[in-house]
């Protein structure tokens, strides 16, 4: 069997945040969850809701654990750092999926060994793995980005009515790219995924 993988979706807890720009790596992970039928269950002393289970792609098995932390954005390597430890997971073997501002809705991207790029999320858990950036992020577009001071509001709000099929379309799409990297590799998913533009 392959190594056992993790998929740490960033984004906030409450129900406040539900369908905003930031929490669009939750949507994705619930949706691949539902898929594979993964179900979450919070674990307070790992800051995250997690489940794992054995899954079958392309008639393999893979072991995996997706995890959503219940901590605040910005303190996500918190909750990275406690999942790692307790499932004795190198990052290598850990995927990051979260919203980037800097992307337009309708693109992703992966990325392995790379910086934060300005996301807080990002920039948590690099500094929890004491400046370790070796694993992979798929990230989500959720711009155009608005830019100045007006960027963290823009986050926080819902996806409109009229933005709804295109998400739908980008879920579908990061599915196929987690399980890509799964399955694949991180080159293959870059190669595959990282120029492609959904549109509705």
């Amino acid at each position: 069997m392959a190594a056992k993988k993790i998929i740490v979706a960033l984004g906030n807890p409450g129900n406040e945040y539900e369908n905003t720009r930031h929490n669009v790596g939750f949507a994705v992970l619930d949706a691949f969850g539902e898929k594979y039928k993964i179900l979450g269950k919070e674990e307070k002393k790992q800051s995250s809701w997690y489940g794992k289970e054995k899954i079958e792609i392309e008639s393999k098995t893979y072991e995996i654990i997706l995890a959503w932390p219940t901590t605040f954005m910005n303190h996500s390597g918190d909750a990275v750092v406690k999942l790692l430890n307790w499932f004795k997971i190198e990052p290598k073997n850990l995927i990051v999926v979260h919203d980037d501002v800097a992307l337009n809705l309708g693109k992703v991207r992966i990325n392995f060994n790379s910086g934060a790029g300005g996301h807080h999320g990002v920039e948590s858990i690099i500094q929890m793995l004491g400046g370790e950036q070796e694993f992979t992020r798929l990230r989500i577009g959720v711009g155009p980005d608005p830019g100045g001071d007006i960027r963290a509001d823009y986050v926080l709000k819902k996806f409109a009515k009229e933005e709804e099929n295109l998400v739908k379309k980008v879920t579908e799409l990061s599915i196929s790219a987690l399980e890509t990297i799964v399955t694949k590799d991180v080159g293959e998913a870059m190669n595959k995924f990282n120029g492609i533009e959904v549109i509705v």
